[in-house]
């Protein structure tokens, strides 16, 4: 009976890992679309209200000038490695290719990122590493 207990709880919590990995993939997925579409407005809503409060508002502006200086943005990542610290906290290292049309011409900028999300009110936010 231990045993059947036991593994229920690791098939339970092993599941419950898995929808929160989920969440924070639909999360950056939705990052990247955000950015992909120029919208400014939905990157905005991707981010935690404390990390807005501080360095956040300079993150958008910064990607506001990104939008204003290129005609098209193309945002995609790769190698996501996510790990989930406990119930409110996780972090993200992933590669993203960042691709920017002017001039007639794409450009590539391909970095290594580490992000971490904070879980408020049962969603997850970016709250670091931008």
């Amino acid at each position: 009976m231990f045993r059947f207990t036991f593994i229920a709880i690791i098939l339970i919590i092993t599941a419950c890992t898995d929808n929160q990995v989920q969440s924070i993939q639909d999360l950056l997925e939705a990052r990247n679309h955000s950015i992909s579409q120029q919208n400014i407005e939905k990157y905005a809503t991707l981010l935690d209200a404390n990390y807005l409060k501080h360095e956040g508002q300079n993150k958008i502006a910064q990607m506001a000038q990104v939008f204003s200086r290129f005609e098209k943005v193309h945002m995609n990542t790769r190698d996501q490695e996510i790990r989930i610290l406990d119930d409110k906290h996780a972090i993200c290292e992933q590669t993203y290719i960042l691709k920017v049309f002017a001039d007639g011409d794409w450009r590539k900028i391909v970095q290594r990122e580490q992000l971490t999300f904070t879980k408020t009110d049962g969603h997850w936010k970016i709250s670091g590493g931008l």
